[in-house]
């Protein structure tokens, strides 16, 4: 059995047995089911409105840096290719797991599969970017925060500062600095070529302001969307005792955690750090679960969408 398949199996036997534990024993089916016999169903599809509108924000900005490399990808089918990779995100690890798909469909452009990347990293990097800065901004707001769960500003700052001194560093590195190392190893050569490629296209991207801030003005509005879609998930649920700000808070960290490759599309932990957010709002852990289990099906909703599109795609 391969090294893949032995970490593809520990994640989903995580996932998947912390959520049965919580299931049957934090939280009953029946009392989870209760919750959904008074949800509003108007905020329901209002917040699936707003997920399906996110599309559209993420396709503009990666269109913007498609667009900066020459390519020539129409918006609409970008908006399809992000419906395929939705598809994937629901049994690959990480909300990014998509993201090998998406680099597969657009590697055609110049430098191949090398740019696609650095134009797939650079725009998770400023979509991770403007979460931590959401949720750094508004936890200012929120001093009671900072005395009941400092750890949690502590991972923000560190996390925020790592990303500002990798991008610093990825700048202060000289452009072909990889390229004169000498190797005498054909495949070694080959990997820091690449590399070298990689890092002067982001290095590209970070040196020109104009494409920066409006990538970082799209995924600040993507994140804004984000937040306020889990909002009204919330009023679906009639959270009344959490109050908006906070949601820029606590989703944004939420979704940070969900980047690390813990279990398959984040079954379980979500549930886990839902039930644990909505202990400190008074509510228990059936309504924390069924919070989880509506985002759970606007993911399955667009990602089957996405798989029809892959399928019919195939068969072309």
């Amino acid at each position: 059995m391969s090294r893949k398949t032995v970490f593809f199996l520990f994640k989903f036997a995580l996932g998947f047995g912390l959520m049965l534990y919580l299931l049957l024993y934090i939280a009953r089916p029946r009392e989870i089911i209760a919750v959904f016999s008074d949800v509003s169903w108007l905020m329901v599809v209002l917040a699936f409105c707003l997920h399906v509108f996110g599309f559209l924000f993420s396709a503009r900005r990666w269109k913007l840096i498609l667009d900066e490399r020459g390519a020539g990808f129409s918006f609409s089918h970008l908006i399809r290719l992000l419906l395929v990779g939705s598809f994937f995100n629901l049994f690959l690890p990480t909300r990014f797991g998509g993201d090998v798909v998406r680099v597969s469909d657009t590697r055609h452009i110049d430098q191949g599969v090398t740019a696609s990347l650095a134009v797939i990293v650079y725009e998770r990097m400023s979509g991770i970017v403007a979460l931590l800065v959401l949720a750094m901004l508004s936890s200012l707001l929120k001093l009671n925060f900072l005395k009941e769960l400092p750890l949690l500003y502590v991972s923000l700052l560190v996390s925020l500062l790592g990303i500002i001194l990798l991008v610093l560093a990825w700048k202060k590195l000289p452009r072909g600095f990889l390229a004169r190392f000498k190797c005498r190893q054909s495949r070694l050569r080959k990997i820091l070529d690449k590399l070298d490629k990689f890092h002067a296209i982001l290095l590209d991207f970070l040196n020109h302001r104009s494409l920066s801030k409006k990538v970082f003005f799209w995924a600040l509005l993507l994140q804004l969307n984000v937040v306020l879609h889990y909002y009204l998930i919330g009023q679906a649920l009639k959270l009344s005792r959490i109050p908006l700000l906070d949601y820029f808070f606590s989703i944004p960290l939420m979704l940070f955690l969900l980047s690390f490759p813990v279990s398959i599309n984040g079954i379980g932990v979500r549930d886990l750090f839902l039930i644990q957010l909505f202990t400190y709002y008074g509510y228990p852990a059936q309504t924390a679960i069924a919070f989880s289990l509506l985002d759970v099906a606007f993911n399955l909703l667009l990602g089957i969408c996405g798989g029809l599109i892959y399928v019919f795609r195939k068969n072309e």
